[in-house]
């Protein structure tokens, strides 16, 4: 049969099995087919089941057959200040008939750690992958934290091994839905110097910490607990002029071209740096009184950068009606964060727009028109979050989430 999921000897039928939930051929091109939310239903059916659904060979043809490129939302994060566990809220990037459909986290909502996985530290999110989410212990000395890798909508967790070193300055999740297997990459310290660093990395196949390749000198100080995986690859990026991918199927470190700094500045401006749609972005905001900048991508071949679209939010504060001079004079002022870069299927075309948090407001540009969208119509859960004062979330406290099939 055409497309049929093929399972080691250990998981087909015997003959002793029961003629009814039994694992075969027709039951996996059933399985196979169902929308995420009714196949996590089916996972209660009964222990056989569970175990076909959580298999690796199915996840794969079902991650494949339901290929996915768009974020199905993101997570935004804000510390307290006398707070075990962070302000977290989901913002779902579908469709609103879509996201009730979905199998994903349940928008607007809050989606407190503290229901899923218990310390007494408090916990926090550090990372996101397609679905995984790696958080960390909060209010700790470094030596006390206790890492966890955890799928929300399956609320499974488990804490990760120690990874045995002084200090840790990041651990990236590296998960590719086809392939059904994630990878931990961790960066530590090195007995060599300061300055020098140690990749470390976790399979899900073995469960422990290993060394790859040899400690290597960081020249300027790299953002790596936001590591984009994009392209089979782990990217770092910082305020200097260095950049780093890892290409975690070989574990190859290699440096990574980058924009020039603008003249006259010491130190690059990031305003946003992430995967979307299929695409590296990133983002440069040069001055206080900046309102026009370009959003650039990631050739696929590595050769560089290059203008993906164009931002006047000037333009756009005009079109708005309410607070008409309050905004723009914000906008001048600098007072916006891009948050996130989001792809959806809307009709017949792909759409593509920006969501930027100004004080006490929350923002939808359309990067095809250069125009404002309408909140209600595109993402109504962000008029459930609070518009407080301030800005509060940056794109460094966005976590983005995919509907992936994933388990632990």
């Amino acid at each position: 049969m055409r497309g049929t999921v093929e399972l080691g000897p250990e998981r087909r039928r015997s003959p002793a099995d029961p003629g009814i939930g039994g694992v075969d051929d027709v039951l996996i091109e059933v399985l196979v087919r169902l929308p995420r939310k009714t196949l996590l239903r089916c996972k209660l059916v009964c222990r056989r089941w569970r175990h076909l659904i959580s298999g690796p060979l199915f996840v794969a043809e079902y991650s494949r057959r339901h290929a996915r490129l768009h974020s199905s939302g993101f997570y935004l994060q804000r510390l307290l200040l006398c707070e075990l566990y962070p302000s977290l809220k989901f913002v779902s990037c579908d469709t609103p008939a879509e996201a009730l459909a979905g199998s994903g986290p349940r928008p607007g909502a809050d989606a407190s750690l503290a229901d899923l996985i218990e310390d007494e530290h408090g916990v926090f999110i550090r990372h996101s992958c397609n679905g995984f989410l790696l958080c960390s212990s909060s209010r700790c000395p470094l030596g006390d934290r206790v890492y966890y890798i955890c799928t929300p909508p399956t609320r499974q967790f488990l804490p990760l091994p120690d990874p045995g070193c002084r200090t840790v300055f990041a651990i990236n999740i590296a998960f590719d839905p086809a392939k059904s297997l994630y990878r931990l990459v961790c960066v530590a310290d090195s007995e060599l110097s300061e300055r020098h660093r140690q990749i470390l990395v976790c399979s899900s196949h073995f469960g422990r910490w290993r060394e790859s390749g040899k400690p290597f000198l960081v020249s300027d100080e790299l953002l790596f607990d936001r590591g984009a995986y994009w392209s089979g690859g782990l990217h770092w990026i910082g305020r200097g002029r260095s950049a780093l991918r890892f290409r975690v199927e070989d574990e190859v470190l290699m440096e990574m071209a980058m924009p020039p700094i603008q003249e006259g500045w010491s130190e690059r401006k990031l305003g946003y740096f992430g995967e979307s749609g299929g695409h590296l972005y990133l983002v440069e905001i040069y001055g206080s009184s900046t309102t026009a900048f370009d959003v650039m991508a990631l050739a696929r071949d590595y050769s560089g950068w290059f203008m993906k679209y164009h931002v006047d939010l000037e333009a756009v504060a005009r079109d708005l009606v309410r607070s008409l001079q309050r905004i723009i004079d914000m906008v001048a002022a600098y007072a916006f964060s891009v948050l996130h870069i989001v792809h959806r299927q809307g009709g017949e075309e792909e759409e593509c727009f920006m969501v930027l948090r100004i004080p006490s407001k929350f923002v939808l540009y359309d990067l095809k028109t250069n125009t404002a969208m309408d909140i209600g119509d595109s993402m109504p859960q962000l008029w459930s979050i609070k518009q407080d004062g301030g800005l509060f979330y940056t794109w460094e406290g966005v976590y983005q989430y995919k509907d992936a099939l994933c388990y632990l």
